[in-house]
């Protein structure tokens, strides 16, 4: 049974898609689901070997001669669950349920960013009732995990010079530059060996997690340096770890919400038990307004038959701590943005190592490469090894903008609001766009949505609704 109503083609198309799986790197279904659309619909189209696809549609009646726009949304998702979640990114359909207006996913990410776009290029491409210039209607992957389907697009498959970009929320809201950034790995070699002692369990949840750009500043706790912090507490009061294994976080770009580290030791449970409580009170207190629900757990596991050595598993601890994480600084002349953090977003043990991914951002490449250096020191401290990849370019704002003066009229007709001008943190495919395209003029577009990256992601169908009315709207006037 469908949860949206069916005779919108937006609700029809956004639904639909959520039954395709379509996380980072796993897009091909959902790319065949947007070709196979062309063919039937007889709309020319090219599709690359990553799986981007262009669809073309001519201009109706009366604007053939108005300049192409391009419309450009991402068909890759955050996979991101909650540890009691069952969930199988790679081939269940998502839950969808309605509550109070709002569209969430049960237990796991929504998908809204960027589905949106998706089920708005879609809905325009099957309609036969709106009027518009000639579109480029440009779905890209790989978005969340680097921009890296964006960069693959050829400019000269781009007839448009004009370009809404709807993977930027808030109605009335349009962002007028992106932060550029790099994503950068540290891998701790280790070797296993036999293991008698008592085996414990960390347990780290409740956090409020969010988008590394857009919620970097609000200084919520990092499930995984949490967890390090509690073990390097722990470890300068005099217990000796032998760690098993440590697993936090889902995606580099989003604030870890849960990490779990298992570890032997011969200290007391009830030692364990008094130094976590320490901890946690003052993680409480430092959290109290940005990340009330905290939690940490301790539990005693079956002995695991192996563990790390008692130097290496410090060695990590120490590495791990000592990394540089979070917000670091914010524009002077812009108020409230934020121009340089990084998140420790994964923490994972792989096969005969530890590795740490983190995302830098900063629309300054010195900002970039410092950041990068103070990582590469640390690690080496630890005899760690490094690997900084898959740097993307930021948006600058431009002054002069004829498609940020017709938006800011449609918001004003539309909306009956004055529209308001958004300077982000978060790296967007408008940066890879302006640096292939120079002269291509840009605004964002889309929906209120909350949770991006999060399982409380969710929604507004109202806004979502009220948002392609105005996208309709607008392409009339452009």
């Amino acid at each position: 049974m469908s949860v949206l109503d069916q005779s919108k083609s937006y609700f029809k198309y956004f639904e639909e898609i959520t039954k395709i799986p379509h996380g980072s790197y796993n897009e091909k279904a959902l790319a065949d689901y947007i070709e196979n659309f062309a063919k039937v619909r007889g709309l020319q189209y090219k599709r690359d070997e990553m799986d981007n696809v262009i669809v073309y549609k001519d201009a109706t009646p009366g604007y053939e001669d108005h300049a192409p726009v391009m419309l450009q949304g991402h068909i890759d998702m955050v996979n991101e669950k909650n540890n009691d979640s069952d969930h199988d990114f790679d081939k269940d359909p998502l839950d969808l349920y309605i509550e109070d207006g709002w569209l969430h996913a049960r237990g796991t990410t929504l998908g809204a960013d960027d589905g949106v776009a998706v089920a708005y290029m879609l809905a325009l491409l099957d309609a036969n009732d709106v009027k518009h210039p000639a579109l480029d209607c440009v779905f890209t992957v790989q978005e969340e995990v680097g921009l890296f389907g964006a960069a693959n697009i050829k400019k000269e498959d781009i007839r448009a010079r004009r370009m809404i970009n709807m993977d930027s929320g808030g109605e009335t809201h349009t962002s007028v530059s992106s932060s550029g950034g790099r994503r950068s790995i540290v891998s701790k070699p280790y070797r296993m060996q036999d293991n008698t002692l008592m085996t414990y369990q960390l347990d780290i949840t409740g956090l409020l997690g969010g988008h590394s750009g857009g919620c970097i500043a609000l200084e919520r706790g990092n499930a995984n340096k949490l967890a390090i912090r509690i073990l390097h507490d722990m470890l300068i009061r005099g217990v000796n770890f032998q760690l098993v294994w440590l697993n936090g976080g889902l995606k580099e770009n989003a604030i870890p919400r849960e990490c779990t580290i298992q570890f032997a030791t011969d200290t007391p449970e009830t030692r364990l038990s008094e130094l976590l409580v320490e901890s946690v009170e003052k993680i409480q207190t430092e959290l109290e307004f940005s990340d009330a629900g905290f939690k940490a757990a301790l539990q005693i596991i079956p002995t695991a038959p192996q563990a790390m050595d008692t130097k290496t598993s410090q060695d990590i601890i120490r590495m791990i701590y000592l990394l540089p994480n979070g917000f670091k600084a914010r524009s002077m002349k812009i108020q409230g943005l934020t121009t340089v953090s990084l998140n420790l977003g994964v923490l994972r043990t792989e096969e005969g190592k530890v590795t740490c991914y983190f995302s830098i951002r900063s629309p300054m490449p010195g900002a970039i490469e410092q950041l990068s250096d103070e990582i590469d020191e640390v690690a080496s401290i630890f005899q760690a090894t490094t690997e900084h990849c898959a740097d993307y370019p930021g948006w600058n704002y431009e002054e002069h903008s004829p498609m940020r003066e017709s938006m800011r009229q449609m918001v004003k007709e539309y909306f009956n609001a004055d529209l308001q001008e958004h300077a982000g943190h978060g790296g967007l495919e408008t940066g890879v766009f302006k640096g292939e395209m120079p002269d291509m003029d840009i605004v964002t577009f889309g929906p209120i949505s909350q949770g991006a990256h999060t399982p409380d992601e969710c929604l507004n169908l109202e806004s979502f609704e009220r948002c392609y009315g105005a996208l309709c709207y607008w392409l009339e006037r452009l």
